[in-house]
């Protein structure tokens, strides 16, 4: 394999990387929507029924992006 079709084997590893970490951005945040809603829900059910509010599983972790790398 001569450099530049090394180059050009590279380049298109890198695009797809670049897409694959887009794809996977968008599909977090859809995640990070759907767990939003499910907490809400759930809130919701506590409040109907009488239940005194509890901290959610967020309250016990710290945000991972919050946190330096």
């Amino acid at each position: 394999m001569d450099t530049e079709q090394l180059k050009k084997n590279f380049e298109d590893q890198l695009a797809q990387a670049e897409k694959q970490i887009v794809d996977l951005e968008a599909s977090l945040v859809k995640a990070k929507e759907y767990r939003t809603k499910l907490q809400g829900g759930l809130e919701t059910l506590a409040i109907l029924s009488g239940e005194p509010e509890s901290p959610g599983p967020e309250a016990a972790l710290p945000d991972p992006e919050a946190v330096p790398a």
